[in-house]
């Protein structure tokens, strides 16, 4: 009889305990969606938006939004300034650190060679979180010249590189893209040619070759030829 009476309710407890545990996983799924959600956000304006920004663009509501960012802060995935405004954390950018290094390191070579065929300054970047993000450069022997600071980002409607590495994206079976080009977009007075891969590890990179724009445009076309050489060496 105790073995029956046992065996009942067992039967009867172990449905609300699979629907407890299904409840629990599905909480959890979307704590991870919110979290990637903000973290997403914030890499695509960083410094820019404040928690109420956040909340708006999630559709959460503040106390929930809140929560969720100072999980984020505390475990130094996320930053928030003096004025109330988010940055990555310095825990998630040094996860990625690391992979950033030897993509520098193993394109360094093709920066140099790049360089040396234009004249010019040559950039890399890698897609993060909707941007560019420039991590490594080798910059043109002009006294006049485009430089841009490694560790930071660009978007990627208006560089080129950006509007290389967006081809790809709009287009999941392309490996690698065209040749693209800002033409005084992004700053006044400098133009660039950017070409895009989508390489081993599902990093999408690009180099791309800024100068002023008059001396681009009258070396435009050795700029791409030199631009498209080293990519078919490089990315195949």
């Amino acid at each position: 009889m105790i073995r029956l009476a046992d065996q009942y309710s067992d039967d009867v407890a172990r449905p609300e305990e699979n629907r407890r545990t299904a409840s629990t996983r599905e909480d959890g799924i979307q704590v991870l969606r919110r979290a990637a959600a903000a973290l997403e956000e914030i890499a695509a304006a960083p410094g820019q938006l404040r928690l109420v920004d956040l909340g708006a663009r999630l559709g959460l509501a503040k106390s929930t939004a809140r929560r969720l960012l100072v999980a984020l802060t505390e475990v130094g995935f996320a930053a928030v300034d003096d004025q109330g405004r988010f940055t990555l954390g310095e825990r998630l950018l040094g996860l990625g650190s690391t992979d950033d290094a030897g993509l520098a390191a193993t394109f360094r070579p093709t920066l140099e060679q790049l360089a040396k065929a234009t004249g010019e300054t040559v950039d890399l970047s890698v897609l993060r979180g909707g941007q560019m993000l420039f991590i490594d450069q080798v910059e043109s022997a002009h006294r006049l010249r485009a430089v841009s600071a490694v560790g930071i980002r660009f978007p990627l409607q208006s560089t080129a590189n950006g509007k290389a590495a967006s081809a790809l994206l709009d287009d999941r079976a392309a490996s690698r893209s065209e040749v693209t080009f800002d033409r005084d977009e992004h700053t006044v007075g400098i133009s660039a040619a950017g070409i895009a891969a989508r390489i081993a590890g599902g990093h999408i990179v690009a180099i791309s070759v800024p100068a002023p724009t008059e001396r681009f445009t009258a070396n435009e076309e050795r700029i791409v030829a030199a631009l498209r050489d080293c990519a078919d060496a490089v990315f195949g």
